[in-house]
């Protein structure tokens, strides 16, 4: 109960809101995954090396090596429970259990996982395990999402909504 009571206060992971394209997040089909998934994420491009901060404070769930498309990832466990993933970092620099504020560099811009022939960049994505039913036929990016990831949108949010 406590975690829905913590006020939120955002910021930019790194470089400013000019640095990802805003119609990104749910573009389809934007990623070559197995089942054609939408993009559930934005990308904040910048210089290979950035410091990355955490868009809000919380406590880092995970750090390491995630998975051949989202490479080198951060979890951090924010304010009304949502979960705040920084995949494709050049480096970690937080581990499990540690507290971290919006002064905290947990890592550095990257390009690892599936975006290693890509300009380096953070893919951020906001997960909350609180269902927002509202979102569920919400248009995104190009308007040609599948119906079929739908209720995907209840859990996956904008992180354009929360970082202007």
């Amino acid at each position: 109960m406590i975690g829905l009571l913590i006020p939120e206060r955002y910021q930019m992971p790194c470089g400013t809101t000019a640095s990802y394209n805003h119609q990104s997040f749910w573009y389809h089909p934007w990623t070559r995954g197995v089942n054609g998934s939408p993009h559930y994420g934005v990308d904040i491009f910048g210089k290979e090396g950035t410091e990355v901060r955490p868009s809000v404070g919380g406590i880092v769930i995970y750090s390491g090596k995630f998975s051949e498309v989202s490479g080198n990832m951060i979890m951090v466990l924010g304010p009304k429970w949502k979960i705040h993933e920084y995949c494709h970092m050049k480096e970690n620099f937080v581990r499990p259990g540690q507290i971290v504020g919006h002064e905290t560099v947990i890592g550095l811009l990257g390009r690892t996982g599936n975006a290693a022939k890509t300009p380096a960049h953070v893919h951020y994505t906001i997960v909350t395990p609180v269902p927002h039913f509202w979102l569920y036929n919400r248009v995104y990016g190009n308007g040609n999402q599948p119906k079929k990831f739908n209720w995907m949108k209840m859990f996956y949010l904008n992180p354009d909504d929360y970082l202007r």
